[in-house]
């Protein structure tokens, strides 16, 4: 079911999103919120970081509300990948250092902001997933643009697919790029932010063993020789399997 800002919150709070130590994982003005969102309070408004629940809703739902509202597929994957003239202007970005989704001529088929968290991405899948859009993913499945073994995480890539795949959608190969299309809308429509984080948990827990079914699948399928390559020389010893908490 689609979310309205106030339902949104709801579940931000529920998850207890504003509890933690570090609510955002990157920020382009550890200071500040965007200028557009400073717009809207023409009577003034909490400086950043004064009601951090307040914020990360805000940007929450500009994620979530502009990719509901947008046509046409969605285009996940590294940032590498991602940000570059060819998909930045085809939404309405010509400058990614001054343009975002809080920009009104940007589409939300494509995630850029100021401020960035797991959560804010997770919201932006769920616009696409309550619309059942289609999602393009434009970076190859290797195993660094999957899995931080620094870090002992998943790469947003991987929350990407592992979530579509979670809410209802199937992997398509296409000519040049590997699609997700909803194949179950009932899944899709039920989708929350609380289940995608929960899930993702799950997921974390049980470690690199989390994304060797997509490399599995990837191998099946047409690939590049140096993907293919690194496949076959990817060295197993180094997976740990975890048993995920109950």
């Amino acid at each position: 079911m689609a979310y309205t800002i106030i339902t949104l919150r709801g579940a931000l709070q529920e998850m207890d999103v504003a509890g933690g130590a570090k609510p955002w994982a990157w920020e382009a003005d550890k200071t500040a919120v965007n200028p557009k969102l400073e717009e809207q309070f023409p009577y003034g408004r909490a400086k950043a970081g004064k009601n951090v629940l307040n914020d990360i809703t805000e940007y929450c739902w500009l994620a979530y509300s502009k990719s509901f509202e947008t046509s046409g597929p969605h285009i996940i994957g590294r940032t590498d990948d991602l940000w570059i003239p060819e998909y930045l202007e085809r939404f309405g970005i010509t400058d990614k250092k001054t343009q975002t989704l809080w920009n009104s001529s940007v589409q939300g088929n494509i995630q850029l902001l100021d401020k960035w968290s797991p959560v804010v991405n997770d919201c932006w899948v769920l616009g696409g997933v309550h619309r059942r859009a289609q999602f393009e993913l434009v970076s190859v499945r290797s195993l660094k643009n999957l899995w931080d073994f620094d870090r002992k995480g998943h790469v947003v890539t991987a929350r990407e697919v592992l979530g579509l795949l979670h809410f209802g959608y199937s992997m398509t190969q296409g000519p040049s790029s590997l699609w997700f299309k909803c194949t179950d809308a009932a899944k899709a429509n039920a989708a929350t932010v609380q289940e995608y984080s929960s899930f993702m948990r799950e997921q974390e827990a049980v470690g690199p063993d989390s994304i060797r079914s997509l490399l599995v699948v990837d191998s099946a399928l047409t690939l590049d020789p140096a993907m293919k390559k690194e496949i076959e020389g990817f060295d197993k010893s180094r997976l740990r399997h975890v048993t995920p908490p109950r």
